[in-house]
């Protein structure tokens, strides 16, 4: 047998040339290039530069940039998102602000164009209605429009009112208790038709009675040429209203009697025909053009503004001042329904017997 061993060589070799055991200077070929630098996403900067500008592009910007940088790997996410903060922030500045603008302008257009349209217990008005202004063609100074044959009136000139001259202080006074001294309610001249003056308030159901009642049999003499009635709107119901529908209605009569006087009795009749409930806000400003429409009149412009509020005011002042302490109140020729000899009599009796009264005496 032989004795030969093999030489025992480590594995695997190890380097013996300079070569082998100093590395290239030279890159691996088979190494991966680095990554080329990120590429910041356009629509994240102009997110962030239209969000101080215009919050809209701000945002939508902003959204558009960060699904692009989703999909693509780019830079410029936290642009996009400084960009949605600062839009998102401007846009609920822009709506507050514009909320509490039109918040502000309802406010002056409602203390502007009437001064009566407020809301809130009467009792402490919030909103006052003016002193001065105009009053309407055909209602007289006592507040009243005259009617006579068939659907004409008794034509008066427009004028002004001022409430400061007249002694009462407060246009929401409660009427006393002193007898009625109404001017204007004297017995018409001989050879003339009776003269019936009523006091009435829009909102009072008594006074939608009184006209359901009464009414045909007033128009009837009317018309016979017997008597004239003469209509004086009150107001003594605005304390229990939410907003005034006392005046703003008699303020609507004023329209029509000023610009159709001969839709007044129509327009009279609509009214109590869709009379509110008393102490209700009642009808609005649209709701009466509507009714001065199915009268056959248009005043549209002039219950919008509140043209004749101060007319309003001024006439419900006299009748306090005149001591008109309830309503309806009726008068003939002078004298009051209600009392005295008028005690157990309905209007119409009472007004016969004054009729009777005038034809004995020769009037």
């Amino acid at each position: 047998m032989s004795d030969y061993q093999p030489e025992q060589r480590p594995w695997p070799p190890q380097p013996t040339t300079p070569y082998q055991t100093n590395p290239s200077p030279w890159p691996d070929p088979r190494q991966g290039y680095p990554p080329p630098p990120l590429r910041t996403e356009p629509l994240a900067i102009a997110s962030l530069v239209c969000s101080f500008v215009i919050s809209v592009l701000g945002i939508i910007f902003g959204h558009i940039a960060l699904a692009r940088i989703r999909r693509s790997g780019d830079g410029g996410r936290g642009l996009a998102v400084a960009g949605l903060v600062v839009g998102y922030a401007g846009l609920a500045a822009g709506t507050l602000a514009a909320v509490l603008a039109l918040t502000l302008v309802s406010t002056g257009l409602t203390m502007t164009a009437g001064q009566w349209i407020g809301s809130g217990p009467s009792a402490t008005p919030l909103l006052q209605l003016p002193d001065r202004g105009p009053s309407p063609a055909n209602m007289n100074a006592n507040g009243g429009i005259t009617l006579v044959a068939g659907s004409k009136v008794v034509p008066v000139a427009a004028s002004t009112v001022d409430t400061t001259t007249l002694p009462s202080p407060d246009p929401l006074a409660t009427p006393s208790g002193q007898p009625a001294h109404a001017p204007g309610v004297e017995a018409a001249p001989k050879g003339q038709p009776a003269k019936v003056v009523v006091y009435l308030d829009f909102m009072c159901p008594y006074c939608a009675d009184f006209h359901s009642s009464y009414g045909p049999s007033l128009d009837r003499l009317r018309n016979e040429g017997k008597i004239t009635v003469e209509y004086r709107p009150v107001a003594y119901l605005d304390r229990q209203s939410t907003n005034r529908y006392s005046s703003r209605a008699a303020a609507a009569a004023a329209c029509v009697a000023d610009a159709h006087p001969d839709r007044y009795a129509d327009f009279l009749s609509q009214l109590f025909a869709h009379q509110p409930a008393q102490g209700s806000s009642g009808l609005s400003n649209q709701e009466l053009k509507s009714l001065v429409g199915a009268a056959g009149a248009d005043a549209a412009k002039c219950i919008d503004s509140g043209t004749f509020l101060a007319w309003a005011r001024y006439s419900n002042r006299l009748a306090v001042d005149s001591g008109i302490n309830g309503i309806p109140t009726a008068f003939v020729d002078g004298k009051q329904w209600g009392g005295g000899t008028s005690t157990g009599l309905d209007f119409i009796q009472f007004l016969q017997v004054n009729l009777s009264a005038r034809a004995g005496a020769g009037t």
